[in-house]
């Protein structure tokens, strides 16, 4: 029986699929590789990023430091605050490190603090009135005025049919209850009936939360918390007496008086030349990182300000 010879194309064809295979291999090794590579570069940047932004808080820490001791020393100078001060001076951007900071302070007692509308778990009826005129001077609802008391009380009875209790937050989308406490932020006020991001912002520059209660501060007030907090002064008044200020501030409670026309006051309770509260606000930058923090201090005469609370940006 004669032999059939094998074919002479199959070891030719082997060579090729073991050489397929290999360049196979060598295209998953240096697919891997890639990766491996990739993965190292992308870690090693997310590390470096983070390494970045942890220094860049210890220097926003550094910024608020600085404001506590601007505070600290202003106080030793005088026991009156007003917008010519140090604190009230923009921070130029400085440089650091390789970072660019800047900042500035904020006077809080220049704001109507919303914590005085309940005290005792009771509302506070000079301070609701206060409140009502300085929504209507923003041309806000004065049934704003009655929700936030009605949030902080203790009771359950709404405000003179315009308020809301927790029965009526109960029969939100997603029901809650009214907080029954003093306000922790402003951004709280946005659960509160009447309230939406836009009321929000109009109300934001001339209203703050600060624990208990504050007088106002007439040095640093803004035209429209003066109007409010003097009954009977109009607006035009008001915004004359800050350009007045302004050239000249009030060095005591009875310099304000006299500014007044003759038949206008306001209680000595309600009012003040000095602020407790500010915030300090910081920004820094570095290459492609941007971080901003803004942190409540409290000044009580000569001694170092306390941190209340701090926040990102």
């Amino acid at each position: 029986m004669t032999r059939r010879p094998m074919p002479a194309f199959r070891p030719a064809r082997q060579r090729g699929v073991a050489v397929l295979v290999a360049m196979l291999v060598v295209a998953l090794a240096a697919t891997a590789a890639t990766a491996f590579v990739f993965r190292t570069q992308v870690e090693w940047r997310r590390l470096e990023n983070l390494m970045r932004q942890d220094q860049a808080r210890w220097v926003l820490r550094t910024a608020e430091r600085w404001g506590a001791a601007v505070l600290r020393d202003d106080a030793r100078l005088s026991s009156v605050d007003h917008p010519r001060e140090a604190w009230a001076t923009q921070l130029p951007p400085v440089e650091a490190e390789g970072y660019r900071v800047s900042g500035h302070m904020e006077d809080q007692d220049g704001r109507f603090n919303l914590n005085n509308l309940v005290v005792n778990g009771a509302a506070d009826v000079r301070q609701v009135r206060l409140f009502a005129r300085l929504l209507g001077h923003l041309k806000l609802p004065a049934s704003l005025s009655a929700a936030v008391v009605d949030w902080m009380d203790a009771d359950e009875v709404p405000q003179d049919g315009e308020g809301a209790e927790s029965a009526y937050y109960m029969t939100r989308p997603t029901p809650y209850r009214a907080a029954n406490r003093p306000l922790v932020n402003l951004n709280e006020l946005l659960r509160v009936k009447g309230f939406d991001r836009q009321v929000l912002a109009a109300l934001r520059p001339f209203v703050t939360v600060l624990p208990g209660r504050t007088p106002v501060n007439v040095n640093t007030a803004r035209a429209e918390v003066l109007a409010a907090l003097v009954e009977q002064l109009s607006l035009n008044d008001a915004y004359d007496l800050v350009a007045r200020r302004d050239r000249a501030y009030y060095r005591n409670i009875q310099d304000f008086r006299q500014a007044l026309r003759a038949n206008l006051s306001a209680p000595d309770d309600l009012i003040a030349v000095s602020s407790s509260y500010f915030v300090v606000q910081a920004r820094i930058r570095h290459e492609r990182l941007s971080l901003g923090s803004h942190a409540l201090f409290h000044r009580a005469g000569t001694s170092p300000p306390t941190l209340v609370w701090r926040a990102e940006l």
